[in-house]
């Protein structure tokens, strides 16, 4: 972080994301007997208290899978690679859609940090627009940018799986998401929003940043490797093989999210 220069520098995380998210698990699972990673492909649990949840979440992350294989294919044309490069790979993957929300109301500080600095471990991540602005990426060249999502539009971020198979020509996006100034200047124009709304009887705007991610994932019985057209680059010898279910589990005893065997 401090290499960046400070026009261009995150935020340095010092504590836990303030956040709040649910993993819901997508689509079909292997069967028990095909696969070595039973916790990964466990079953959804579905919170009680919510009788409609599962028709709900997966109509809405059928959707969002069903975007990220479009995708997923015009990205295997676009590299000269058969169309179902990365679809095939993805068949009973560890799909999970998790709805995110924050309380911009109690987390209001100039540059706190909803989401610390970070790439994302899985092949693709869709999402639509939040309700509140904060998202901010890096580009190639190392510039930081903020992110604006047309309404009705899905934003798509490769994760390191994509840049596994591709041997660092597709990198994983560096991103985090803050309390940035457009943050504040929505929080402060919802708040005046809602008091005019409540004086009328009305349900005025969340107070809430709320965003529905999902997270497309490779089978975790499937090998991460270079594919051929990246197999003898220079980079490639940064990217050994693995099983895909081997690697998700180390970054979750990294992120300290799995305890180490």
């Amino acid at each position: 972080i401090k290499d960046y220069p400070e026009e261009h520098r995150p935020q340095t995380p010092l504590s836990a994301d303030p956040k709040w998210r649910y993993f819901w698990r997508m689509g079909p699972r292997p069967p028990p007997d095909q696969t070595r990673f039973h916790e990964l492909n466990s079953e959804a649990v579905q919170p009680s208290a919510f009788p409609d949840w599962a028709k709900v979440m997966d109509g809405w992350g059928s959707k969002m899978i069903q975007t990220v294989e479009v995708v997923a294919e015009m990205a295997a044309l676009g590299l000269d690679l058969p169309k179902e490069t990365f679809t095939s790979r993805m068949k009973n993957a560890p799909h999970l859609l998790a709805p995110t929300g924050t309380n911009v109301a109690e987390h209001n500080k100039p540059l706190e940090i909803y989401a610390g600095y970070h790439y994302d471990m899985n092949f693709l991540t869709i999402h639509g627009k939040a309700r509140y602005p904060g998202l901010f990426i890096w580009l190639r060249d190392g510039r930081r940018v903020p992110v604006k999502i047309p309404d009705g539009c899905l934003l798509l971020q490769a994760g390191k799986q994509l840049e596994w198979l591709t041997g660092g020509h597709i990198q994983a996006g560096m991103h985090e998401v803050i309390c940035s100034e457009a943050c504040t200047r929505a929080l402060q124009q919802s708040i005046g929003d809602k008091k005019d709304k409540d004086a009328k009887g009305k349900r005025g705007r969340s107070l809430w940043r709320v965003s529905s991610t999902l997270f497309a994932h490779i089978a975790s019985d499937c090998v991460l490797e270079p594919l051929s057209p990246f197999k003898e680059t220079p980079e490639a010898k940064l990217f050994p093989s693995i099983l895909c279910g081997d690697y998700v589990q180390s970054e979750l005893e990294v992120t300290n999210l799995k305890e180490a065997n």
